[in-house]
This record gives C-alpha cells, structure tokens and sequence, in this order.
C-alpha cells in the first residue's frame, strides 16, 4: 500500500497486517510484486492514477466515481488494453440483493416497466470535507449520486438522457442537492435524487413501476448492512 503520509500508511500497514509499504503512488503502480491495484484517492485523482496503474501493466479496481468528467472518463476506457481489467468498485451490484430485484423485474411480475427511480441522500455538514472540494471533483452528484445513477442505469437495462435537471450548490460548481428526470429509449421514465445537505436528511432506496405492480427496497447501496425488498401487486 502507499499514502501522502508514508507515517500514516505505515500505521495503517501495521493495524491490518499489510506487509509492504511504498514510498509513494508512483512506487507502487511500478512495483514488480503488484498485479493490480486498488484506487480509493479522492474523485479527482481516479482519473490519473487509474492511467498511471494501466501505463505500469497492473489491473484497476477504481472507487466510485470512475473518473471526474466525462472527457477524463473516455480517456482511461480508451486506454485500456484487452489483457487488463478495468472496474469501477460499486460492490452494492454484486450483493444478492440486486440479482434478486433483476431477477423480479425479468421474470415478469411488475408486467412491463413504466419507471425507475433512485435516491441516496445523507447530511454532510463538515464543509472542510474533501467531498465539498471543487478540484478533488466533490457535490453530492458525484459523490452520492452516482449510486442512483448506477442503480437507476442498471434496473432499466439501458441509458437514459437527461430531461431535466435542478441542483442547489453549496459552493460554485459544487452542488449539495440534484434531482433529474430521465427517459429510456422504449419511452421508460426515471429519476435520480441526491444530497449532502439539503431537507432529505436521509434517503436510501429505490422504486420500480410497472404495470402490474412495484418493488421498491431500502438501502440497495449498502445492503449488507441492512436491506428490505418489498413487492406490490394485485395479489397483494
């Protein structure tokens, strides 16, 4: 592992048995006994270190969100070659949970889907966070956000674009509260809502419309915490 602080990587090294520490993120990407690495930085950095990692040969699991834009987003996909593995760490897509509601939503029981939303809201008032900083690419759309977008893109099966779209920021460029309606290419509807600070103290769920019924279940982003699935049709 590596850190800015190699005090603090040692440290953190020592806690849960880590057994190298590098000087730097540069020593890791190219260390011989590194087949791949995992990228927790700040937003911003994703981008850079994820192509520095791919320049060096090594496979990446990158956190959310992938990369800071979409401009720097194409540039790490175009420069991945077919021998190495490039993901973003959305771990939510691989609990039960998600196959579960896959499962519901293939199999028929909602009928034809009709609309899919998805919120993560959650109060952040340390305004020194990194996650409120412009350059390290913080809002709550970027840092929140992209879990109903995930959630919303993949219970639909397809992209959406963008009908609409109000935000409150917190400061130029950083937005506190987003909300946006979204549309599919069958004419499927959808909405994502985020926050860091905003009157939805605590929101974590998603909804799915049909014409038979919804399903809408709470906490699909960390489920193994705690979840609840919850089915309604004619049937009861």
């Amino acid at each position: 592992m590596a850190a800015r602080d190699p005090a603090r990587a040692r440290a953190f090294a020592g806690k849960h048995g880590i057994p190298h520490v590098y000087d730097s993120y540069e020593q890791l990407v190219e260390a011989d006994d590194v087949d791949a690495v995992y990228i927790p930085l700040p937003n911003g950095l994703h981008g850079q270190w994820t192509l520095a990692a791919l320049q060096a040969g090594k496979h990446v699991l990158c956190e959310k969100p992938f990369t800071a834009n979409r401009p720097e987003a194409e540039l790490v996909a175009a420069a991945v070659p077919p021998d190495l593995v490039v993901m973003e760490a959305f771990h939510w897509r691989y609990h039960p949970l998600a196959a579960r509601v896959l499962d519901i939503i293939a199999g028929g029981e909602l009928g034809a889907v009709h609309r899919v939303e998805a919120a993560l809201c959650f109060p952040l008032p340390k305004w020194s966070d990194i996650r409120w900083q412009l350059d390290l690419a913080g809002g709550a759309l970027m840092d929140a956000g992209c879990y109903p977008v995930h959630i919303v893109r993949t219970f639909a099966g397809a992209e959406p674009e963008v009908t609409s779209a109000r935000i409150r920021q917190r400061t130029p460029g950083v937005d506190r509260w987003t909300q946006a309606e979204l549309r599919f290419p069958d004419g499927m509807s959808g909405r994502i809502t985020t926050s860091m600070w905003s009157s939805s103290v605590l929101r974590m769920g998603a909804k799915v419309v049909g014409e038979k019924g919804s399903l809408s279940v709470f906490n699909p982003q960390g489920p193994h915490i705690y979840n609840r699935l919850t089915i309604r049709t004619g049937q009861g």
